[in-house]
């Protein structure tokens, strides 16, 4: 024994510090210990103590990848050296006994049925505007199970108006997915504990209004962290003596969102959005799901076979492409070829976005490798995902060129400074009138304060007094690497004569103003020929003197 092993007496209690060999966590419901994956499963016993007394009681089992079944409780855990992270959750059992006997047993699953069966579920009760959404929706809800063993996993937003589906969505998600619970009528209090204890996928449709200030904040708390794994949410609850002491939750979980209005920027970045439409297929539209269809059931029960009997698979792949540093290594591996299969937007494909995406990609691999093996047959649902993921890719970028001041800033800074001109003085003033002019109304957060602390923010610090405002130092090659950090295309040879047949006119010389030529300035707000803003500047010189 080491001496730092020793005890030490503390009253009546001897207490020896573990450090060569400490106590591993595991979760209650669902989750990976020495290499050895689990299911928690409540299991009815008949408990009978020593005095013969016998009762009946609920208890916490630990169904292994091994086929094994561990009773948690303190003393069985404590000889593996394992314990609880949290208290469990008494849900009633998503994976029915009856199946848990016959894994047991020695039961398997076969990969492609389960995933078609999870596949056929959305297409018999949702119609998608988008026939990829079909394979997103069943992927997303397979992944809900091996959530755990990627670092992020991608909230589910799903859109439109009125009587499009999004309830019945967010419903069939609540019949297939991992823990699924509806977060209507709970309290925040609870809802932190449920998400923590129970690893479960959070459903918050849009009949929760949060109307209350304070609820809607702590949702919005639960939701900026919660698609990190790892990532924890501090509130302050109530000690011992009712003392207010903070504590921290552990709020990742697969979540979706579901209303009409949309989200705020921030959440929507966290977000795979699916926006639905009214469906015409009224047979699709009147098939009511029945929550206590049998399908559902045995589906749970081979979705938790699945992750037990598969589990290591997917978390190799899912390292294998956590390892792909560049998109084109990523592409080598799902065996995408965009740039020929035209995938336009692949190019935006990155950062979060990205992200987001490598468990879905991860899912896709392991189904595709599994119909090469059953089937023969070529892989593509990783293609299929990868151009959905292009897709909404290149319509975020669209709109956050649209919609973000700062994007619309840089795209009129490159019209105006051109190459060939090493630096560019200009007037905030001028500056203001080329961003006003991308929207139809008058924006009130685009004054001139604005547009010098958005320059400032985005490296530009150079300035100088002139007149009343001030110019700014705008470098070409500087201006050129902020394009390419902000992925803003190029203006290409055939976009500029399409801007050159779009011209407007010079107001002082009547003649075509091409836009992204190196000869036209601004002056008085206005976009004129450099020839002939020079010519006024000289006759009212010469009408001053």
């Amino acid at each position: 024994m080491n001496e730092e092993d020793e005890a030490i007496e503390v009253d009546d209690l001897s207490v020896m510090p573990f450090l060569d060999n400490p106590m591993k966590e595991l979760h209650p419901a669902l989750g990976l210990v020495d290499d050895i994956a689990y299911v928690g499963v409540w299991i009815p016993c008949l408990l009978k103590d020593s005095k013969g007394n016998v009762t009946n009681k609920d208890l916490l089992w630990l169904i292994t990848s091994d086929r094994e079944k561990i009773l948690a409780n303190e003393q069985e855990l404590q000889k593996r050296r394992w314990r609880l992270t949290y208290q469990p959750i008494h849900f009633e059992n998503r994976w029915s006994l009856k199946d848990v006997k016959d894994f047991l047993k020695g039961k398997t699953v076969n990969v492609l049925d389960v995933y078609f069966k999870v596949l056929d579920l959305y297409k018999e009760f949702i119609e998608f505007p988008d026939n990829r959404l079909y394979e997103y929706h069943a992927l997303w809800s397979i992944g809900s199970y091996f959530h755990h063993l990627f670092n992020t996993f991608p909230y589910l937003y799903v859109g439109g108006v009125k009587r499009s589906g999004k309830t019945k969505t967010l419903a069939l998600h609540s019949c297939i997915d991992f823990n699924a619970i509806f977060s209507n009528n709970m309290s925040v209090s609870s809802l932190y504990r449920v998400i923590q204890n129970s690893r479960a996928t959070l459903l918050i449709d849009e009949t929760e209004k949060l109307s209350n200030p304070n609820r809607a904040l702590e949702f919005r708390n639960i939701l900026l962290s919660g698609y990190k794994k790892g990532a924890k949410t501090f509130r302050v609850e109530k000690g011992p003596k009712d003392r207010l002491e903070p504590e921290a939750f552990e709020v990742y979980s697969p979540k979706i969102l579901a209303n009409i209005q949309g989200l705020e920027d921030v959440l929507e970045d966290r977000c795979i959005m699916t926006f639905m439409q009214r469906s015409i297929n009224k047979t699709i539209v009147n098939r009511e799901i029945d929550f206590n269809d049998t399908r559902f059931s045995e589906l749970r029960s081979e979705l938790c076979e699945l992750f037990l009997l598969h589990w290591k698979e997917i978390d190799e792949i899912y390292h294998e492409i956590s390892q792909c540093s560049e998109l084109s290594e990523l592409c080598a591996y799902l065996k995408t070829k965009p740039e020929k299969e035209g995938m336009e937007g692949y190019e935006y494909l990155s950062s979060r976005e990205l992200e987001l995406w490598k468990p879905i990609f991860t899912l896709a691999s392991f189904f595709d490798k599994h119909v090469l093996v059953f089937t023969n047959s070529p892989s593509s649902l990783c293609s299929l995902m990868f151009s959905l993921a292009c897709s909404q890719a290149l319509q975020r970028h669209i709109e956050n060129m649209t919609e973000t001041g700062e994007d619309i800033l840089v795209a009129c800074l490159l019209d105006i400074v051109q190459p060939g001109q090493l630096t560019y003085w200009i007037k905030v003033k001028d500056v203001k009138a080329k961003v006003s002019k991308q929207f139809e109304e008058t924006q009130e957060w685009l004054t001139s304060h604005w547009i010098g602390s958005a320059l400032r923010r985005l490296g530009f610090h150079d300035k100088r007094r002139v007149g009343t405002g001030y110019e700014y130092e705008i470098p070409y090659e500087k201006l050129e690497i902020l394009r390419q950090r902000m992925q803003i295309p190029e203006l290409k040879e055939t976009e500029e004569e399409e801007a050159f047949a779009e011209a407007t006119t010079c107001p002082l010389c009547s003649k075509l103003l091409p836009r992204n030529h190196k000869d036209t300035t601004f002056l008085d707000g206005k976009e004129v020929h450099l020839e002939c803003s020079n010519k006024l500047k000289e006759g009212r010189k010469q009408h001053e003197d």
